[in-house]
């Protein structure tokens, strides 16, 4: 074999180990990008989520929950599938709307059986405490989310899109807003 021969041969194994190299950063970006786009749904969706809780405390009549079901759906096929370390966290949305919506219809039947008695006192302790326990599980959930979102330790506001931002902002003033409303928060 001529040495042009052999360090073409190696030339080309370089070439095809730079590439096999190059192939799996590449495949790792799109899926750090891929999970930062999914984060920013995930909160968008959590966001629209609790801006529809704090909108049930003051609502006379429940609607029912169908497009809010389509919500916690959507989270629950976007943690399975992109963030399995969130499973638990979910969990506890999933269990804290069931328990939001059965308390709900609960007092919806009540009042249309009784007006008078929903307005007991009664009517905003257990939904404060269903709504404190809701939005300490979203906390939880933002708090794992954050620093998915983030790119070589940028804060999120430098990096995110502004809908990202803006969904933060919400979540936080939602939870700002009633920290000062409800008492024991």
């Amino acid at each position: 074999m001529s040495n042009a021969l052999y360090y073409l041969l190696w030339l080309g194994a370089g070439l095809v180990v730079v590439a096999a190299i190059s192939a799996v950063i590449a495949r790792h970006l799109r899926l750090r990008l891929a999970r930062r786009i999914k984060a920013q749904q995930t909160l968008e969706a959590l966001t629209r989520y609790t801006e529809w809780v704090l909108a049930q405390h003051r609502t006379a009549y429940f609607q029912g929950a169908a497009q809010e079901e389509a919500i916690l759906l959507q989270l629950q096929a976007v943690v399975r599938e992109w963030f399995p370390e969130l499973a638990q966290e979910a969990a506890e949305v999933f269990i804290l709307h069931a328990r939001m919506v059965d308390f709900l219809w609960s007092q919806h039947l009540l009042r249309r059986r009784d007006p008078e008695a929903w307005l007991e006192p009664d009517h905003d302790t257990r939904f404060t405490e269903l709504l404190r326990r809701h939005l300490d599980a979203v906390d939880t959930v933002l708090q794992k989310l954050r620093p998915v979102a983030e790119i070589q330790g940028q804060p999120t506001g430098q990096t995110a899109s502004p809908a990202w931002r803006a969904s933060v902002r919400a979540l936080r003033r939602a939870v700002r807003s009633r920290e000062h409303r409800l008492p024991g928060m």
